[in-house]
């Protein structure tokens, strides 16, 4: 039994879209109705908030500058816009003690369908570069804070599902259901192409999420010594749905060998969200049935699960800056506070707990087994 986490609950009255953690360890809220006259207003929320056009559609994501006081965010403009092609949906925020005051834009999706929509977005860790990526497949790398393309626009052929730079900022990881690219940064020359994905019985899955790890310390699987030597800054997570939704897997790589190290399930529903603590130790998930997930990133065991955290879809985690809390955001309209413990328990510890608090129904069954043994013995 994973262990029981601390928790509180905030109703904020608009449905989350995205989460994002500032510089000062400040929480940013994004989301809202949409386009249109749902009569829930678009915002993005800090300890003031941001009203933002009921003809725009509400944040999708965003992301917070490391070396700033800066958000960035895509809002995609009214569709009338996205039709002519003016769709300036990618857009600065700057945060002061009184406010969140709109800065520049850019158009970082080629698509003039009001379907298509940037889903997910990341500074580097100098916050010189932003990386963005798109329902219609543009992979889109700006310089900070000119929004000037880095290079040309990339057309990933198919929907973009997450993007990610890694701890020194060299690489920049691009996620589609089917494959799973690494760019350089500056330039995004290819470095490596992982495809195919599937779980270690080889059933066919897609990809996810990918975070590439940051941590001094070296991954902990019973799968021989050179993955054991492996260390968290050479690592890279990816999240694995099965095709039939009913499983999600995290699989870890070594960057170096460009080799699976591990695979592992984790829940028994797609996962549809993930973050991974700043130090690189801790990995969480939420996944499509309203369970939360925290993972210990150098073995993968899950160390704790909240069943039911919120009451509909999950749709943004992200750790504070001190990896002390884990923040959760909901359609439902709630945020959710999750304190880390200092110390988790081992492995031992966890058995042990719950051999201790199941004892009764572990003798029942005990006393059974052996009364079905008995009588089988008895007849024969």
């Amino acid at each position: 039994m994973p262990t029981k986490l601390e928790r509180s609950t905030e109703n904020v009255g608009f449905p989350i879209g995205c989460i994002g953690v500032t510089q000062s360890n400040e929480i940013v809220l994004g989301g809202g109705g949409g386009t249109g006259r749902s009569g829930v207003r678009n915002k993005l929320v800090l300890t003031h908030e941001l009203e933002l056009s009921s003809e725009e559609d509400a944040p999708t994501c965003l992301a917070t500058n490391p070396k700033g006081k800066t958000i960035i965010s895509s809002i995609n403009r009214s569709d009338d816009d996205i039709k002519e092609g003016l769709n300036k949906n990618c857009r600065v925020f700057t945060v002061t003690k009184k406010s969140i005051n709109a800065g520049k834009v850019a158009n970082t999706i080629c698509s003039t369908s009001d379907y298509d929509y940037q889903k997910s977005i990341t500074f580097d860790p100098s916050g010189k570069l932003v990386a963005s990526g798109s329902t219609d497949g543009t992979l889109a790398v700006l310089q900070y804070p000119s929004l000037h393309p880095a290079f040309p626009f990339v057309d990933a052929a198919n929907e973009i599902n997450d993007v990610c730079f890694n701890a020194e900022g060299k690489w920049l990881s691009v996620v589609t259901n089917d494959e799973l690219k690494i760019l350089t940064a500056k330039t995004g020359a290819l470095v490596q192409t992982i495809d195919n994905p599937h779980t270690s019985s080889g059933q066919p899955a897609v990809f996810r999420f990918a975070r590439f790890g940051s941590e001094k310390g070296a991954l902990r699987f019973n799968t021989g010594a050179k993955s054991s030597a492996t260390k968290l800054k050479d690592a890279l997570y990816t999240v694995l749905n099965t095709k039939t939704r009913k499983q999600a897997y995290i699989a870890v790589w070594n960057t170096r060998t460009w080799k699976r190290i591990a695979t592992r399930p984790v829940c028994n529903s797609a996962i549809t969200t993930f973050a991974i603590s700043s130090d690189g130790t801790l990995l969480a998930f939420a996944t499509a049935s309203l369970q939360i997930g925290i993972c210990d990133a150098h073995s993968l065991r899950v160390l704790a699960r909240i069943q039911n955290a919120h009451g509909f879809a999950i749709t943004a985690l992200a750790f504070d800056n001190t990896g002390k809390h884990l923040i959760s955001g909901s359609a439902d309209e709630t945020c959710q506070i999750i304190r880390i413990p200092d110390v988790w328990p081992t492995a031992f510890e966890t058995f042990s707990t719950v051999v201790r608090d199941n004892i009764q129904t572990i003798i029942m069954i005990f006393v059974l087994l052996l009364a079905i043994a008995l009588s089988f013995s008895l007849r024969s």
